[in-house]
């Protein structure tokens, strides 16, 4: 039995110690004093009577990693509710996001003509048709405007990509947040008819079923209930997990690895260090220098969010949300009308009552901005502004925090997936040395699953192809 250790307690690290806990030995060290990462809750000191979720609300439900993983771990999948529908705001007005788009992007100029007006319409559908890029990749946000203009990109395709990424579009690769779109770029041809086609290949496949899939899913008490599962089968499983434990240094020593923290040393076989790019190249410094440079290339934002208690009276909250572009003059970025949403929310809080959340800052806010705002002040700007552009100025604010996501969420710039590829060839080369978190190959949870599986997979190859190779040595010196 190989032991393994882990640095890291988020998604990643937790999936991959499942993984791998069955048939190793475990040792998960978290430097936080909690597990989980981006994925936590508050019940906002008893208002709420279950958690509510303070950094990732949902994941994919198209993709299988944490559905799967949700029914394995025994957890009931929940889906948004079906009546609500999400807003952005324009010109100091909310207008209803158009639904046939790829990432904003529509296959018919018509489906933007509410949102954007005549003129911007007729500009997406008159698209400047370019020669295909140079390389292998470009800037989302620059492209796209030069095929069909600055307002579609500003007004729609910024803010749901900010969604996401906090980051601005233009800052964005294409081919690692939206490769759907990439080979219009890379051939030449049109993101109209593309984006058409992936619609029709979409309709296609939700006539094959019973109807339209889900496109998100969380769990009762919010999809940070995976992290106590993840946790509770990881120990019973019998791997060991330290938190409140802070990684020095990483040692290779051989055919050994040494993972020291500020009060003991873990003499294991191999080490995945499941950790934000900032923090693993100081660990990569000495056993992978060359990746541990391109890993301080990887920027990160900083976010901030608010949940919130609202007294609402008869007059009910419209719609499940909205998202500001980054042309409007506004505090807040984004706003999620949770028990809305999501209906086991809803039947759990009082009449009269809704909970919201409010997403504060973007990657390259400056100094002087939202950071430097004493957690009360935060929350005062942050819901003034939700009353202004919700056109809810009589609601009652009855609880809400601050929660602050410092260096949270990697951007991925132009060219991000080829240094991910070099950092991957360099690593490939360390026996029993494995990287995982959500700098790679996708910020959400579906992503970080599929990296940590495939971490824990590549890991158990390993150690069968190790333990089979010295069986036949064994025999030969027989």
């Amino acid at each position: 039995m190989s032991h393994i250790t882990i640095v890291g307690g988020g998604i990643s690290g937790l999936v991959t110690a499942y993984r791998l806990a069955p048939d190793h030995q475990i040792t998960l060290l978290e430097a936080d004093a909690r597990l989980g990462g981006c994925l936590h809750s508050t019940t906002l000191a008893g208002a709420v009577p279950v958690g509510l979720d303070t950094g990732a609300e949902a994941s994919l439900y198209r993709r299988p990693e944490t559905k799967d993983l949700a029914a394995e771990l025994g957890l009931d999948v929940e889906f948004p509710s079906t009546a609500h529908s999400s807003r952005v705001l324009s010109k100091g007005r909310l207008h209803p996001i158009p639904k046939r788009t790829v990432m904003g992007v529509p296959g018919n100029a018509a489906e933007v003509r509410d949102l954007l007006g005549e003129d911007v319409s007729d500009r997406v559908a008159h698209e400047v048709i370019t020669d295909p890029i140079a390389g292998s990749d470009v800037s989302l946000g620059d492209f796209l405007t030069e095929r069909l203009g600055a307002d579609l990109v500003d007004t729609l395709v910024d803010p749901l990509l900010g969604g996401v990424y906090a980051g601005r579009c233009r800052d964005l690769s294409l081919a690692s947040t939206v490769p759907a779109l990439l080979p219009a770029a890379r051939e030449g041809t049109s993101v109209l008819e593309l984006v058409q086609s992936l619609l029709a290949a979409r309709d296609a496949q939700s006539a094959e079923g019973t109807g339209p899939q889900p496109v998100f899913m969380s769990l009762v008490g919010g999809i940070n209930r995976l992290v106590p599962a993840l946790e509770q089968h990881i120990r019973e499983l019998g791997g060991t997990i330290h938190t409140g434990t802070q990684v020095t240094s990483v040692q290779d020593e051989g055919d050994r690895w040494a993972v020291a923290t500020e009060d003991f040393v873990v003499d294991c076989d191999a080490v995945v260090l499941a950790t934000p790019a900032h923090v693993t190249k100081d660990l990569l410094a000495e056993v992978a220098p060359e990746s541990a440079s391109m890993l301080a290339s990887v920027p990160y934002a900083s976010t901030a969010l608010i949940p919130a208690l609202v007294e609402v009276g008869d007059r009910g909250l419209e719609g499940s949300g909205f998202l500001v572009p980054p042309t409007e003059s506004s505090f807040i970025k984004a706003s999620t009308f949770v028990s809305n949403k999501w209906p086991w929310m809803r039947e759990r809080i009082p009449e009269g009552t809704a909970l919201i959340r409010m997403s504060i800052g973007r990657y390259g806010d400056g100094p002087g901005g939202w950071q430097d705002c004493e957690d009360d002040e935060l929350i005062a700007r942050a819901y003034a502004d939700w009353q202004s552009i919700a056109d809810r100025r009589s609601d009652r604010l009855i609880a809400a925090e601050a929660h602050r996501w410092e260096r949270a969420l990697p951007q991925y710039l132009p060219g991000h997936a080829e240094t991910v590829a070099r950092i991957d060839a360099e690593i490939a080369g360390i026996a029993g040395l494995e990287l995982a978190g959500s700098a790679y190959f996708g910020v959400g949870i579906p992503a970080c699953i599929d990296r940590a599986e495939t971490v824990a997979r590549r890991i158990t190859l390993s150690a069968l192809t190790h333990t089979e190779d010295g069986h036949t040595q064994q025999k030969e010196q027989e």
